[in-house]
């Protein structure tokens, strides 16, 4: 999702009130943050439910770059995937809402063969939370983690995303055929060897080929993206052993892919 597109219009051209207003605490291409005050704002006045992606980026409220994310106090519901920048296997997310009344109006069910449970039931069910009505345990292994890791060392791994990619960063500003396309956000960044000469479609080609010739090397994996109609290089960094030398030598490595490719074609 890219930043400041995200708030809904409160009315469409065939006549329907619109209900939400969805807005980015991370995107997951470039790591930018909608003006999420602003867009509360905006929901209150006109009575829309104010959903938050923060599928990454949510993470960053366990660091000391949390102020990144003011305004997602006021978000009625908060989606976040711990999968992503909590460190661990696929599927482990959670949606946090400001008033678990919704959910319960929204998918509680009371067929024949629950009322036993119901009737003895002190706390509220899972079931009546979500679509599923049987679901396994994603939440048990980030409980897991929490318990071995602590949450002091989960923020410190997080952090550690801002760094890397900081480096990373730092390295290509040394060559001045890499242009940057979306600034280091969060553990992103995108970019793309921009040599003159080429045609937009030949550069989009010789990014794409970077890209595979690395991931043939086995040494990091930097995958392609598109922004502003440009085939660029994505990084990002959340990988809790790399160190800087990771890093820098992984520019250093796309640079010599990039020259290669250039002599090949020359």
């Amino acid at each position: 999702m890219s930043s400041r597109r995200s708030v809904v219009t409160t009315t469409c051209t065939c006549g329907h009130r619109s209900w939400n207003a969805i807005s980015s605490s991370g995107s997951t291409n470039t790591g930018a943050v909608d003006p999420l005050r602003d867009i509360a704002a905006i929901a209150r006045e006109h009575d829309l439910w104010m959903h938050v992606d923060g599928a990454i980026g949510a993470s960053v409220l366990l660091t000391k770059y949390r102020g990144l994310l003011d305004g997602v106090e006021l978000a009625d519901s908060l989606s976040w995937d711990a999968h992503k920048w909590l460190f661990q296997t696929y599927s482990c997310g959670l949606v946090l809402v400001r008033d678990e009344r919704k959910l319960l109006a929204s998918f509680s069910t009371r067929p024949e063969y629950l009322k036993d449970l119901e009737e003895g039931a002190r706390v509220t069910n899972p079931w009546d939370m979500g679509p599923e009505l049987t679901r396994p345990a994603r939440g048990l292994k980030l409980w897991f983690s929490l318990q071995v890791m602590g949450s002091d060392a989960l923020s410190a791994a997080v952090e550690h995303g801002f760094d890397l990619v900081h480096w990373a960063q730092d390295e290509m500003l040394k060559n001045p055929m890499i242009e940057i396309v979306a600034p280091a956000q969060m553990a992103m960044v995108n970019f793309r060897y921009n040599p003159q000469g080429l045609s937009e479609a030949e550069k989009d080609e010789l990014n794409a080929c970077i890209s595979r010739r690395m991931l043939e090397s086995g040494y990091a994996g930097v995958f392609t993206t598109e922004l502003k109609g440009k085939k660029v290089l994505r990084i990002c960094a959340i990988h809790p052993e790399a160190c800087e030398d990771d890093m820098r030598e992984t520019i250093r490595r796309l640079n010599t892919i990039c020259e290669e490719e250039l002599s090949r074609r020359s």
